[in-house]
């Protein structure tokens, strides 16, 4: 793919050198797998070809819920840390990137969960953010072991950083002492 990161091209025509990640990656995979092109470009010229934008996107999600469900299984009932960090993008919304490390098999494993957008990036909101998300996920608190964080205040204070009223949250489950 020429593009970086885009999802969508500016240019989704046929003749376009950059059509976006999604279109680029059909391309790419018909060009490989012939029953793939055949059901494309002769079966289906004109409709069922799934690249309208919300189908597009559909699809996406789709496969991400299927990568985060694989991991969910490939970690099942592990200790786990968790690396978070929050910024801008770029329709500067507050956003939550969500890691997780876990041991599979002697290795050490880390895996995207994905991104949250929050509504403020205050501690309080980062703390609940970070629940939601491991809890969507089936993710025990009992489980998180580790917690890593940039040395943002609001991330890892002291006295009142997302780190810190985890551990409490932790405390109150008796996890830790």
């Amino acid at each position: 793919m020429l593009q970086g990161e885009a999802f969508r091209g500016h240019d989704e025509s046929a003749l376009s050198l950059n059509k976006g990640n999604f279109l680029e990656m059909l391309d790419w995979y018909k060009a490989r797998n012939e029953e793939a092109r055949i059901a494309f470009e002769e079966l289906c010229p004109q409709n069922a070809q799934m690249i309208y934008p919300k189908i597009q996107k559909a699809l996406a999600k789709t496969c991400a819920d299927g990568v985060r469900k694989a991991i969910k299984q490939e970690m099942g009932d592990r200790l786990f840390s968790v690396l978070i960090d929050e910024s801008r993008d770029i329709s500067v919304k507050e956003q939550m990137a969500l890691v997780v490390r876990y041991i599979n098999k002697g290795e050490v494993i880390e895996r995207f969960l994905g991104i949250k957008h929050v509504t403020e990036t205050t501690a309080e909101a980062l703390k609940k953010a970070l629940v939601e998300v491991l809890g969507n996920h089936g993710l025990l608190i009992a489980n998180l072991c580790g917690q890593g964080y940039d040395g943002a205040s609001n991330m890892r204070g002291e006295f009142n950083g997302v780190q810190k009223l985890y551990r409490l949250i932790l405390q109150e489950e008796g996890c830790i002492a």
